[in-house]
């Protein structure tokens, strides 16, 4: 599934009613929109990367000749 359920949100923000679940939403930075039935709207894989601790940037796994490079 593309979106978190209603029951994911809930348990994500501790949260049962909508406003206070929007409101701990916005503390926490994680992107949202309500879609027509005025359902709050989250994306699985946007809360994936913040929960899982990705990083934005990449790290190298290339080797490191740092100490060939060191000339006493």
């Amino acid at each position: 599934m593309m979106f978190l359920t209603a029951d994911e949100v809930k348990t994500l923000t501790g949260k049962a009613r909508k406003s206070a679940q929007m409101q701990w939403l916005d503390a926490q930075k994680i992107r949202y929109f309500e879609n027509g039935i005025g359902e709050i709207i989250i994306s699985r894989s946007h809360v994936e990367h913040l929960l899982g601790g990705e990083h934005d940037y990449k790290e190298s796994t290339g080797p490191d000749f740092s100490a060939l490079r060191k000339v006493s």
